[in-house]
């Protein structure tokens, strides 16, 4: 059985960090949960995990509960049509509980976004550092590291982002935190890891 472990920083907050190791057939909701946990957020706000590019761009959304209308049916306008909309692509949505991590890793450095409470928004960043073996006394998932406390006003919302934008600026100092904070945490891929999906 191999770990995926992930590293979570917030932008706003230098002084913190969360390595975190779950297996990969481990869901979604047990990563919510960890998180939660770890961050000492409440725990009785919705959530998602967004599946990013490497530029930070959505590409699909892990929601705790999945309140999307799943009718495809139109009120009888077409919205592409309609030049006083601005044009939007939905992006997937699916639900924690349903998806495993292996099920959605398609980069060696997986980029997510975790976004907490959405009335008042805390987004955290995420991404793949390592895929390793799991250890048979472990019981996953589990925080391998912890940095720093969470500040009330050290977590913002992430600011709107147009789906055809060029470009996204990385979160201040993600690179650098990642690569300045240990030189083994480069990211080890065990040969004998089946994925399924090519890199």
């Amino acid at each position: 059985m191999h770990v995926y472990r992930f590293r979570l920083l917030s932008e706003e907050q230098d002084d913190f960090l969360r390595d975190y190791d779950i297996l990969a057939s481990q869901t979604f909701l047990d990563f919510h949960n960890l998180v939660v946990e770890t961050a000492e957020l409440k725990g009785n706000e919705l959530a998602s995990f967004f599946i990013c590019d490497r530029n930070w761009r959505k590409k699909k959304e892990i929601t705790l509960i999945d309140m999307q209308p799943h009718d495809d049916s139109t009120s009888g306008v077409d919205d592409d049509d309609d030049d006083r909309k601005p044009r939007t692509s939905k992006i997937p949505t699916l639900e924690m509980a349903k998806v495993k991590i292996k099920d959605v890793i398609d980069d060696p450095h997986q980029r997510l976004l975790y976004e907490y409470d959405f009335l008042n928004p805390k987004t955290f960043y995420l991404e793949l550092m390592k895929i390793i073996d799991a250890d048979t006394k472990a019981n996953y998932p589990l925080c391998s590291k912890s940095v720093g406390k969470l500040t009330p006003s050290a977590v913002t919302a992430l600011p709107f982002i147009a789906e055809d934008a060029s470009e996204i600026p990385l979160p201040g100092e993600f690179d650098e935190i990642t690569q300045a904070d240990d030189d083994n945490d480069d990211l080890l891929i065990d040969p004998n890891v089946e994925m399924d999906k090519e890199w």
